[in-house]
């Protein structure tokens, strides 16, 4: 094996927390009384205003974060409360800090022996996120999803990110929380994946396209560790 694809989003930077679950547990931390449906509704929401907007593609996570939860509060009719919504910024914003420093141990080890990159539905802002993380120096590629015309779970943004990496899809692992848009499109066009199955927004009917199921991202290190060629196998 020679090269790792990681997923960004509820991988490198909640370490298998899918989204969701990051802001309701941060609603119930700051003890506001919002239904699971109301803030499922909230989220789906906030996802799609994201998309819309036109300075995202130059914005940090920070200011990525901050315009989500900007447009939930929108939605849940709690506008006026903007003291409320930074602290609630601020205190997600060191859970992803930590979790980032965390995974780039992990990128820093497997740097030697694999071709690493990011694959993530994004907004464009991919690159300039994960130089404010720290992670972008790991990376021989990063494919975001509003810069290349293709989203998951359509295999073909795992293709993009192999033909830059010079690799063949046998050759490569693919890691990510997303069952249905990480797992199942990288096993069709034949890349080895390893499932991050943290907490999830949806559970998969079938699990057979996981070569590998993990509980926390730590748990890849003994898989790429054991898995890899030397270096100098490289052509």
């Amino acid at each position: 094996m020679r090269a790792a694809l990681f997923d960004f989003g509820g991988t490198l930077d909640t370490g298998g927390v899918h989204w969701s679950e990051k802001y309701r547990d941060l609603y119930r931390l700051f003890g506001v009384q919002v239904s699971r449906e109301d803030l499922d509704r909230a989220f789906v929401w906030s996802e799609q205003q994201l998309l819309l907007e036109k300075e995202l593609p130059r914005a940090t996570l920070r200011r990525t974060i901050d315009q989500q939860l900007s447009f939930q509060f929108s939605f849940l009719k709690l506008e006026g409360k903007n003291g409320l919504r930074n602290q609630m910024l601020e205190s997600c914003y060191r859970d992803v800090l930590g979790a980032a420093t965390k995974a780039g141990r992990i990128l820093l080890e497997a740097r030697p022996r694999y071709r690493l990159g990011v694959v993530s539905n994004f907004y464009g802002n991919l690159s300039i996120v994960c130089i404010e993380l720290g992670l972008a120096k790991y990376f021989d590629v990063m494919v975001d999803s509003a810069l290349v015309g293709v989203r998951k779970p359509d295999p073909e943004i795992f293709r993009i990110a192999i033909r830059e990496l010079g690799v063949a899809p046998a050759e490569t692992f693919v890691i990510g929380d997303s069952y249905e848009r990480d797992v199942a499109p990288a096993k069709i066009i034949g890349c080895r994946t390893i499932w991050l199955r943290g907490r999830s927004w949806t559970t998969p009917s079938s699990t057979a396209s996981a070569d590998y199921t993990i509980a926390e991202l730590e748990d890849v290190r003994q898989i790429l560790s054991a898995a890899s060629s030397p270096p100098g196998e490289w052509s």
